[in-house]
């Protein structure tokens, strides 16, 4: 099977949904970075640390391959010659595509153009988290309807199977009675990041010492700015104790071991109010989420931290987003871990393995160090 990743981000989901596979030796996995992404850079480097196989995108024979899986439907990947599926990438689809110049009409994940290639469908299976996304598929781009699957969400279902063991992932931050702040951020000007970089710096100087505050970028971010300008830019923060998870797997664990997380529009906002977190959306891209989405309707439930007011009292006031579990039905459909190894193996031509698809933990990834 083949892996097709267009950024860190693409490639971070993919392997969230990987364990889908554990323990089957009949299935083995390649890697391919499609061309394309100005977040590709250092991508081929970082599959060859974690140890992947790895194919150059011109070096990929078709007959070597029974089925691809890609994160992201942008790119060339008509040019693959190989039955593909398309997985939703984060949770769900509530923003807009982005352009060159900012967002455009389309729906991120859903719009016709990247979904249709000289008039015809470019994957073979859509993959969707909820059902109530058919109907935006079918207004969208109609003929992708009868391909489509609803596969829910692996990476939530992995995040509740983590919670039994949040103790184990705070043990893992050196985080014991205190109250762990994860301040979590998407990318672009709109983010928490891009208009509130300082914000994880002044919860470090602003919450007493029975608190710990930890930041989640996106990998976006990382790949832009670069991991020394990253470590300047929050020096005196890490002096002061603020924890940065590591780019690629770091976040999951993060938001397991919080207590309360502060965010932005981004998919992790989505996850935190599905795990019941006290929520507190620091930024919102309003211009950038879709109007009538899910993440909309999370952005006028949820509190809003505004600048310049008092850190400790609003953090100490966080609560869980008002009737969040309803919500979250609307959003993930059960069981994706299950929903997406049935679709894998099918599309493989294998039957499904006789050992029960329980989505496993995170893993407790480790902190970014090594910074000089």
């Amino acid at each position: 099977m083949l892996l097709v990743v267009r950024t860190r981000a693409a490639l971070d989901r993919l392997l969230d949904v990987l364990p889908v596979l554990a323990d089957d030796l009949r299935i083995e996995t390649w890697f391919t970075v499609v061309p394309g992404s100005e977040f590709a850079g250092g991508l081929v480097e970082e599959l060859h640390r974690i140890g992947a196989l790895v194919v150059d995108w011109v070096s990929v024979e078709p007959r070597e391959f029974t089925f691809a899986v890609a994160a992201s439907e942008k790119g060339p990947l008509t040019e693959l010659g190989i039955p593909l599926l398309v997985l939703p990438h984060g949770a769900g689809p509530h923003k807009h595509a982005a352009t060159g110049s900012g967002v455009s009409g389309e729906i991120a994940g859903l719009a016709r153009d990247e979904l249709v290639a000289d008039g015809a469908l470019v994957p073979d299976v859509v993959g969707l988290g909820h059902p109530d996304h058919l109907d935006l598929l079918r207004a969208r781009c109609p003929e992708a309807v009868a391909r489509a699957e609803v596969i829910g969400d692996p990476c939530l279902d992995r995040l509740q199977a983590s919670l039994p063991g949040r103790s184990a992932y705070r043990h893992a931050l050196g985080v014991a009675n205190e109250r762990l702040v994860l301040v979590a951020s998407t990318w672009g000007p709109e983010s928490l990041f891009g208009r509130h970089g300082k914000l994880p710096a002044d919860l470090v100087a602003a919450l007493p010492d029975d608190h710990r505050v930890a930041a989640a970028l996106h990998p976006n971010v990382w790949t832009r700015h670069g991991h020394l300008n990253l470590g300047h830019w929050t020096r005196s923060a890490r002096t002061g104790g603020l924890l940065l998870a590591e780019p690629l797997g770091g976040w999951q664990a993060a938001l397991v071991a919080a207590d309360v997380v502060v965010s932005d529009h981004g998919s992790l906002a989505m996850y935190a109010a599905a795990l019941g977190k006290p929520l507190l959306l620091a930024a919102f891209g309003r211009s950038e989420v879709v109007a009538g989405s899910r993440m909309a309707e999370l952005g006028a439930r949820a509190d809003h931290l505004l600048p310049g007011e008092p850190l400790r009292e609003r953090i100490a006031a966080a609560t869980s987003v008002p009737e969040h579990a309803k919500l979250i039905e609307n959003t993930f459909a059960p069981s994706g871990f299950a929903r997406l190894r049935r679709v894998l193996h099918r599309e493989l031509g294998l039957p499904e393995p006789s050992w029960p698809a329980a989505p496993p933990p995170v893993s407790a990834r480790p902190w970014v160090d090594g910074f000089r």
